[in-house]
């Protein structure tokens, strides 16, 4: 589904939020929240070099992937008017992946006699920072159950290892794969729930679904250009403070 297509479902569920009926939110029009978690789903992309080898060009074909670990997010929000707020949140979450190089190398003494090698390269890292900022819409679904609902954007700053290119060992052609690192700060789309139950008029504990996704492009020291969808689906749950 795309963010476009997301995006108006979402607009639609708001809408008939507001259809049913205002509603007092909980107490405190300043509210924080931290939470650990997780964001849904992996990266899997593919690439080609075509580094010169012996003074003829060589083809390089790389077939990665990355895996998301914990979510970590805090954030916080101030009612404005109403049960309308604004909220800023931030989230951090990384982890790893496996490429798969498979080269055709040319031959030092022959032209046009390429020559096939692989090797695979693992721990290749992946990191995701993200700001998230919100108009949101809180409403009280019991009198110690709230619902925050919000759309904005978010900022990311992405940081991904990419294979460069290759280095060559003969006489029977074996390919090490240079490994770059590679930043990119693409700007997309959340939207997001957050349902909280407050303990006491101070203290709560809150479940956050939200989804904030873009799409990055990175650039090699070589030129090459990598596309790559970051973000994803978060689920995530924690401490909820009201002010």
């Amino acid at each position: 589904m795309t963010s476009f297509r997301l995006c108006s479902v979402y607009a639609a569920a708001v809408a008939g939020v507001l259809a049913a009926g205002p509603a007092s939110a909980q107490s405190g029009r300043i509210s924080a929240s931290v939470n650990i978690g997780a964001q849904a789903g992996s990266g899997d992309f593919t690439y080609r070099q075509t580094p010169t080898i012996y003074s003829e060009p060589a083809s390089i074909d790389i077939a990665q992937d990355y895996e998301n670990g914990v979510l970590f997010d805090i954030g916080g929000g101030f009612t404005v008017f109403g049960n309308f707020g604004v909220g800023l949140a931030y989230t951090h979450t990384n982890g790893d992946g496996v490429a798969a190089v498979a080269g055709q190398i040319p031959h030092p003494l022959f032209f046009d006699q390429p020559r096939a090698a692989t090797v695979a390269a693992d721990n290749l890292k992946h990191s995701e920072d993200a700001v998230h900022l919100q108009v949101f819409y809180r409403f009280a679904a019991t009198p110690k159950i709230d619902v925050t609902v919000g759309i904005g954007p978010t900022f990311f700053s992405v940081k991904q290892q990419l294979i460069d290119t290759v280095s060559v060992t003969e006489p029977t052609p074996t390919i090490a794969p240079t490994v770059v690192d590679v930043k990119e700060s693409p700007v997309g789309v959340n939207v997001g729930a957050d349902v909280t139950y407050m303990i006491t008029k101070t203290f709560g504990a809150g479940i956050l679904l939200r989804y904030a996704g873009a799409s990055a492009d990175f650039a090699t020291a070589n030129g090459t250009s990598v596309g790559l969808d970051v973000g994803g689906f978060q689920f995530a749950g924690g401490l909820r403070v009201r002010f």
